[in-house]
């Protein structure tokens, strides 16, 4: 892991634990250390960023004033062409729009939605052209865009033939598609009319082939295929034959309907030919435009390239006055990242010994409400089971042991029992000498404290003989337990301590003090809630002070 990446890590992580709590390691004189190193490598790493400012501020000073001219002309360049090209893309756009969409919403309709969207994005086109013949004869563009003004004057003209091809487009479109007069209208009119005197012979066949030559005319609207105006013409010549052979028609009817037919047919040959003068008036305009646009796409593009070239070329100077500033930076930089790393590496271990004390002497729900502010913390539970555990004859052990064995013997009892109180999702209270005090059901709800507590009181039992057998000394505890409400917070303002009060308490300390040695003695109300998953035999009455005689039991495993 590299310096800087220590110093970051080590940074975020303090913010994140300085946030949660307002317990404040006591560092001492080591602490007065970590600050003076701050102190120095703040002073240093200020006096650093001021030098490296100034030679950055007068090197670069110098890339602005040779760059800026050859950087805006050069943008503005590009984005005028791109702009003029996007507004041609746009009118072409509306063009195809127009064409594909004018038999569908009718010609009026295209007109007005299309047509006239298009005269502005031609207008757009024209005015930024002129935006940019201004901007190529100043001084601030390379000759090669200066000369290509005639470009810009050809695809100004080039557009503008474009736009009158349009507009002569949209008026042969309005011989076709103008309401009620135009070819199509006629065109309609006349197989409208063909077809009542076909519906008056009342012969399937006709019909069959006039509905085929309409299908293929309505084919040829929508897609403007080739081909299809080929089996409008096929279909409208056998429709022809079979009128001539029709035995139901009279004479009158089929030279009516060989005359309808007739027209039908040179109005889709007008239509046809309509349609291909309409392609040609726009079609040709693709490759010019394209080739024109690419050339001057191609000539912005040189523009910033040269720009680029000449920044790159002023910023080499600035590199250099730079060089001997970054790399005596780099080092002093490294030097205090080191600094700060250590320093926060230090303070992180010495907060995070003072978290671990905390939770030590707290339970973690209880410690995190007193990070978030000082404040009394009190709370009623108003069903919790407490137990209490008492090593017998540790007393005449103590004065038989030295106070270093005796110390040693009591942690490792004590450090199993938590780990069993852990082990059971338990919450240990505390120790008075060599007795030991375990709730189950807060600070958080538990819906089986009671088991968990008649279970780790077996396993104390169990871990209680083994020890003797390991140890080679006589231990046995007494253990009481009580179910009931209690009150529970925490006292004291330097020495926290998280405590219980109430009856059940008492009772529970009774049930231990009254208790028979390598024995669990519960309550009628332990008992009451346990008696269907644990074995129990009855005690009898104990005298327990301010209550009188209650009824006890001792527990002797589950079921």
């Amino acid at each position: 892991m590299s310096i800087w990446q220590r110093l970051f890590g080590f940074r975020l992580r303090l913010n994140r634990r300085s946030r949660n709590t307002n317990v404040t390691p006591k560092i001492g004189r080591r602490g007065l250390s970590i600050t003076s190193k701050f102190i120095a490598a703040f002073v240093a790493l200020l006096l650093l960023l001021v030098q490296v400012a100034m030679t950055g501020f007068l090197s670069l000073n110098t890339v602005v004033k040779e760059t800026e001219a050859a950087i805006v002309s050069s943008v503005e360049v590009q984005r005028l062409v791109f702009g003029m090209d996007n507004a041609l893309q746009e009118a072409r756009r509306l063009e195809r729009d127009f064409f594909w969409r004018w038999s569908y919403i009718g010609f009026s309709a295209a007109l007005t939605d299309y047509a006239e969207t298009h005269r502005q994005q031609i207008d757009k086109v024209l005015e930024i052209s002129g935006r940019l013949q201004r901007l190529i004869a100043g001084d601030r563009v390379s000759d090669a865009l200066r000369r290509s003004n005639p470009d810009i004057l050809s695809y100004i003209r080039m557009v503008e033939r474009y736009s009158s091809s349009f507009k002569e487009a949209v008026g042969l479109v309005s011989s076709l598609g103008i309401d009620n007069v135009g070819l199509l209208a006629q065109l309609e009119q006349n197989s409208t009319q063909l077809r009542d005197i076909i519906q008056l012979a009342q012969e399937p066949q006709l019909m069959v082939l006039y509905r085929e030559m309409k299908k293929f005319e309505e084919e040829y609207v929508s897609k403007r295929q080739t081909a299809k105006i080929h089996k409008v013409s096929e279909a409208a010549g056998h429709l022809g034959q079979a009128i001539k052979a029709s035995v139901k028609l009279d004479a009158l009817q089929q030279t009516q309907s060989l005359e309808y037919l007739q027209k039908y047919e040179l109005a889709v040959q007008e239509i046809v030919q309509l349609d291909r003068e309409i392609d040609s008036k726009v079609s040709s305009f693709d490759a010019q435009a394209l080739e024109v646009s690419e050339k001057l796409l191609g000539l912005a593009n040189k523009e910033v390239e040269r720009a680029r070239a000449q920044i790159s070329q002023t910023s080499r100077i600035a590199t250099v006055l730079l060089l001997a500033a970054v790399l005596g930076a780099v080092l002093l930089a490294g030097v205090i990242a080191n600094v700060f790393a250590t320093a926060l590496q230090r303070l992180e271990a010495e907060q995070g010994k003072s978290e671990r004390l905390l939770l030590n002497i707290l339970p973690q729900a209880i410690a995190n409400r007193l990070k978030q502010g000082p404040s009394t913390i009190a709370e009623s539970f108003a069903d919790v089971t407490v137990l209490f555990a008492d090593i017998v004859g540790f007393t005449e052990l103590s004065a038989r042991i030295s106070p270093t064995e005796l110390v040693e013997l009591l942690n490792q009892i004590f450090s199993t029992f938590d780990l069993l109180a852990e082990r059971h999702n338990l919450e240990k209270i505390k120790t008075i000498g060599d007795a030991y005090m375990v709730v189950g059901g807060l600070p958080k709800p538990q819906v089986d404290h009671i088991e968990a507590i008649a279970d780790m009181a077996l396993d104390m039992l169990t871990e209680i003989s083994r020890f003797s057998t390991s140890s080679g000394e006589s231990f046995n505890i007494r253990i009481g337990i009580n179910t009931g409400p209690v009150v529970a917070g925490v006292i004291g303002t330097k020495k926290f301590i998280y405590d219980l009060w109430g009856d059940t308490v008492n009772i529970a300390s009774r049930m231990e003090s009254h208790g028979i040695p390598g024995c669990i003695q519960v309550s009628e109300a332990t008992y009451e809630r346990l008696r269907d998953k644990f074995h129990f035999e009855p005690r009898g009455a104990i005298y327990v002070k301010g209550k009188g005689d209650m009824n006890s039991y001792l527990l002797k495993g589950k079921f």
